[in-house]
């Protein structure tokens, strides 16, 4: 149901990224899609079209988006460089 989430532990949460180790930081939490866009600086068009593609590290639970801001920095440094195509 809705509060699913709730019945999880922290510990049983994963970001969708296979190389990320298993541990889950304190600032692991919902976040929304603007907040999400404000940590990468990109607007929420753009930022609703990269959760859509599935490559941010972010976990999805219905309509919530679960990741960190280390989570996304270290994505955006690891993509440095790279051209990140959008399907």
């Amino acid at each position: 149901g809705r509060y699913a989430f709730n019945k999880l532990r922290k510990k049983d949460i994963f970001m969708n990224n296979p190389n990320a180790d298993n541990t889950v930081s304190e600032d692991f939490k919902k976040y929304s899609i603007a907040e999400i866009a404000d940590m990468l600086g990109l607007g929420k068009t753009k930022t609703r079209e990269l959760l859509q593609s599935k490559i941010l590290p972010v976990t999805k639970l219905g309509r919530d988006y679960f990741t960190s801001p280390k989570a996304l920095q270290d994505f955006m440094k690891k993509n440095t460089g790279k051209e990140l195509s959008i399907k």
